[in-house]
């Protein structure tokens, strides 16, 4: 370009008119080559651009698929209940904001020991001990693992637990809680029920641990053993096989079958000098009556209850039946 220039200037020096005119030419040359480059230049920009929007666009692919499975996975896991945006789990039915008052709970030790229902697997991990010892100054500790077990002695089950859990074996308790896990009574581990052992059959070595009723006469022998104080097993809220409270698994008419056998094991311990009480939210009808809109705004599922269930249906429930036993006094 600016040889171009040079050898235009070499050869019209002198010659004015022609020197101006073919100045302009070059002049003109260097715009298009200029322009030219600056096309270029744009180009190379613009596809570098749409290399880094090809990019961008499959980062937030990305982001919207990693997003999507997390939902997914919080969804199927209970998790998504615990979010700002269900208002059963709202602050307002938190345990930080409930009022403590003294009770005959107030300092009573307690252990509970459960799987999802104890743990609070839609409401944040908030359940009825958090709420028990809120309420009623009473000191909870609970050992719950979602989808667990009594029967079997699989790692983080109620047996397994039971030993390396979270309980102190030298402690002196008032109370020792034990839910009546749904996931026994799922399909696939019905089968392993059991029945009631004889009634001169107390040692803990002597229990088939395989079986539901193994397994909690094995509670039952322990906590005498290593705690001797009351024992209680509680149950769900009803579910039906049909309706509005409704459970695909585990079904009504078996969960029933566990409940029963709740029953047995407590007349048969009782009569031993063992001290096993039930707090039976599944038979109770006075408590499972309550209008259709005030359930499903309670319950996650047919299983699990939101904060607002705990709070509100739940743990009423249960200091009924706990402060009669401990002596009724509130104040």
């Amino acid at each position: 370009m600016f040889l171009c220039l040079d050898f235009l200037i070499t050869e019209n020096v002198g010659k004015s008119t022609g020197y101006a005119k073919k100045q302009h030419i070059c002049s003109y040359f260097e715009l298009v080559v200029l322009k030219t480059a600056q096309k270029e230049k744009r180009m190379i920009k613009y596809i570098r651009k749409g290399e880094y929007m090809k990019k961008l666009v499959q980062k937030i692919f990305m982001i919207i698929t990693a997003f999507i499975l997390i939902v997914l996975c919080m969804a199927m896991s209970g998790c998504i209940a615990c979010t700002s945006f269900n208002p059963a789990n709202g602050e307002e039915y938190s345990v930080e904001n409930c009022e403590s008052r003294d009770t005959a709970l107030t300092g009573k030790i307690i252990y509970w020991l459960g799987s999802s229902v104890t743990l609070g697997m839609a409401s944040c991990e908030e359940s009825v001990p958090d709420y028990i010892a809120a309420r009623n100054g009473a000191i909870c500790v609970k050992d719950a693992v979602s989808g667990t077990t009594l029967a079997g002695n699989d790692k983080n089950g109620y047996l397994y637990r039971l030993h390396n859990g979270n309980f102190d074996k030298n402690a002196k308790i008032d109370a020792f809680v034990c839910q009546v896990s749904t996931n026994d009574a799922k399909k696939k581990n019905i089968g392993r029920l059991g029945s009631v052992s004889e009634l001169s059959v107390t040692d803990k070595s002597e229990f088939d641990t395989d079986t539901v009723a193994g397994a909690m006469e094995y509670v039952i022998a322990y906590v005498v053993q290593t705690w001797n104080c009351p024992i209680y097993f509680y149950t769900n809220a009803y579910f039906s096989d049909e309706g509005y409270k409704k459970s695909k698994d585990p079904k009504s008419s078996d969960y029933s079958l566990m409940v029963d056998l709740t029953y047995e094991l407590a007349e048969k311990w009782n009569n031993v000098g063992a001290d096993v009480r039930i707090i039976d939210l599944f038979g109770d009808e006075d408590f499972n009556d309550i209008p259709q809109e005030n359930y499903e705004f309670y319950m996650y599922d047919a299983v699990h209850p939101y904060k607002a269930g705990y709070l509100e249906w739940w743990t009423p429930a249960f200091e009924k039946v706990m402060l009669k036993d401990f002596g009724n006094s509130v104040s």
